[in-house]
């Protein structure tokens, strides 16, 4: 089972760059997947450098779990920045079109739960590390798994949000 943690990490930036194709057309849709991808990666970046705390792991994940938040939330507000910093066309639509959308709120919830579960588990390892409690049992048996749980659930909001892209920019369309 633990050969399967590293590829359900892998997998993320698999659906993100698999969501751009999807909704290529999209200029929402590719700075909802630019803006994770970012995100992602800065992840993947620190993940080496984390797993060596040990007990700190824990917090800095449910960090970035938040960190995933920011896309969703702050994107509008940073296509219109880009806009004014560059004036591309790219980030004027992304702000005009955004809206949110159902897939966005299940990866909020998401995240939030994932940052409770590492906040959990943190809390778990402090206390044994001081021993206070005799066994981690969150961090030995359910952690793992649920992390994996949501990033497999992740994906599958991923490609969800690229199918529905070209249905969302024919309802803006529609409703201009």
């Amino acid at each position: 089972m633990s050969e399967l943690y590293p590829l359900a990490d892998q997998a993320l930036v698999a659906f993100a760059i698999i969501g751009v194709f999807i909704s290529w057309k999209n200029p929402i849709a590719i700075w909802f997947f630019i803006s994770y991808l970012m995100v992602i990666s800065i992840d993947l970046t620190f993940s080496s450098i984390s797993f060596e705390w040990k007990v700190h792991y824990y917090i800095f994940q449910a960090i970035l779990n938040v960190a995933f938040i920011i896309p969703i939330v702050y994107r509008r507000n940073l296509a219109l920045f880009l806009y004014h910093k560059t004036d591309a066309s790219f980030f004027r639509q992304a702000y005009e079109k955004q809206t949110l959308t159902s897939q966005e709120c299940m990866i909020l919830l998401i995240f939030l739960g994932a940052a409770v579960v590492n906040i959990f588990t943190w809390l778990e390892v402090l206390a044994y590390k001081h021993y206070w409690i005799d066994n981690a049992y969150i961090k030995l048996y359910f952690r793992n798994n649920i992390i994996m749980l949501i990033q497999l659930v992740l994906c599958v909001c991923f490609i969800a949000y690229a199918m529905q892209s070209k249905s969302r920019d024919c309802n803006y369309e529609a409703t201009k």
